[in-house]
């Protein structure tokens, strides 16, 4: 009996973590967490660490994804000009990277080693601003200000093509930006934050459909079930759901910024800004939280200070 009891302790108490988490890289058996100054660390789907906190290269980490048992990220620094993408393999013992200071040494001699990513397999450095990335099958689909870019994985280019354009929106398109690329079985789905939607063609990247859907709020993720359906996570506390990309739309109130979700069990439940919610057939519900949630994984909730939660179940729909 007291067994029982500690693994359930464990289960909801994990070991602390000696930063914040920023963003979770799901996997089927490893996650991958990441902090505003590019710590990592893996953890598996109890919530354990599985290795020590590393910075591999010393600049954030604005997003990442685990194809097959390797995590690849992407590094920007606008104060350095420094953009790159790497591939960590999973199976090995991470270990530190250089320093700022040493990055910075690097940058400003003439001649002197480059500064790469710690543990990679293999790192590039990326020649335009990155802004997000997304799988499709075994290759990677990264989009940068100046294209949208397949790669396998090994970092050989499959094809690359021009960022999507939108005419309706073409007005703002300097301050627009490629918020999701979310694969799903008619393609590989770009959205950008001004509500720009285009499907591409996963074999050689071209458009085979667009649309702009006007959500009356700008979008800040997207993601997507087979069961589902599309879950459009907007700015301004709300979110909206679809069932089909080229239908429409449905706005729920979530009383906070939703900052992950996942449809578990017939429903959506997300989590975010102090609060976690659900969406099923019965209405929309939410729970306020002392904390920020981050992501779920595995039906719990991992939030910024590092403790992983249990997605409790929340009465009384509002809708």
């Amino acid at each position: 009996m007291l067994e029982l009891v500690l693994r359930n302790w464990l289960w909801f108490f994990p070991e602390v973590l000696d930063f914040s988490p920023e963003r979770v890289s799901k996997g089927s058996d490893i996650h991958v967490l990441s902090g505003t100054q590019g710590e990592l660390v893996k953890i598996n789907r109890q919530g354990h660490r599985l290795g020590s906190v590393v910075t591999p290269f010393p600049t954030p980490i604005i997003d990442g994804l685990i194809l097959d048992n390797v995590w690849i990220g992407i590094w920007l620094d606008r104060e350095f000009r420094q953009a790159r993408m790497a591939a960590l393999p999973l199976d090995v013992e991470w270990e530190e990277g250089a320093s700022r200071e040493e990055l910075r040494r690097a940058i400003n001699s003439q001649g002197g080693a480059d500064v790469i990513p710690s543990n990679s397999l293999w790192h590039r450095v990326l020649d335009a601003e990155p802004m997000k990335m997304g799988k499709s099958g075994g290759n990677v689909v990264f989009a940068t200000v100046s294209g949208v870019y397949m790669i396998d994985s090994h970092a050989n280019e499959v094809w690359r093509g021009m960022i999507p354009r939108w005419p309706s929106i073409s007005n703002i398109s300097g301050y627009d930006e490629i918020v999701g690329i979310v694969e799903f079985s008619g393609g590989v789905s770009i959205w950008s934050k001004a509500g720009g939607v285009s499907v591409l063609d996963p074999s050689n990247g071209l458009e085979i459909f667009s649309r702009v859907i006007d959500f009356g709020d700008t979008v800040a993720g997207v993601t997507f079930s087979d069961d589902g359906g599309w879950f459009v996570m907007l700015h301004e506390r709300s979110i909206a759901v679809m069932d089909e990309i080229e239908g429409e739309f449905q706005i729920h109130k979530t009383g906070g910024p939703v900052l992950d979700a996942e449809f578990y069990n017939g429903e959506w439940r997300w989590t975010g800004w102090r609060q976690d919610g659900s969406l099923s057939s019965s209405g929309l519900s939410t729970s306020k939280k002392e904390n920020v949630g981050i992501a779920i994984m595995d039906g719990n909730i991992l939030a910024n200070d590092g403790i992983r939660r249990d997605f409790a179940t929340i009465p009384n729909p509002r809708e």
